[in-house]
């Protein structure tokens, strides 16, 4: 019974820095946006306002979505998903295709 335990913790510690990660990454971009007036185009862009940027990488193994799923990671790097063309909603950060608030504990 161990095992479960053991991997549901690391889906969870995985799910809250992912989360964290990209709540950062969007703030960072966000700031970038007011102070520049465009959206950065690659997270090296964000050097000025996160801390050793090339360090900021998703970690290995499954995480949990707001819908209940159970995804397994396996990308190296985050990245700028362009505004909208609506520009409805600014540049974003994302894991693969997932943003921040698409990652949660299932409930």
């Amino acid at each position: 019974m161990a095992v479960p335990r053991f991997n549901s913790a690391i889906a969870t510690a995985n799910t809250a820095k992912v989360q964290s990660d990209l709540t950062t990454l969007d703030a960072a971009i966000a700031v970038y946006q007011l102070e520049k007036g465009t959206s950065p185009a690659t997270l090296k862009d964000l050097s000025d306002y996160v801390n050793d940027i090339d360090s900021v990488k998703p970690p290995k193994g499954k995480c949990r979505l707001k819908d209940g799923k159970i995804i397994t990671l396996a990308i190296d790097n985050y990245s700028i998903e362009p505004a909208g063309e609506d520009n409805l909603e600014g540049a974003r950060a994302v894991c693969g295709t997932y943003k921040a608030g698409d990652f949660g504990n299932g409930h």
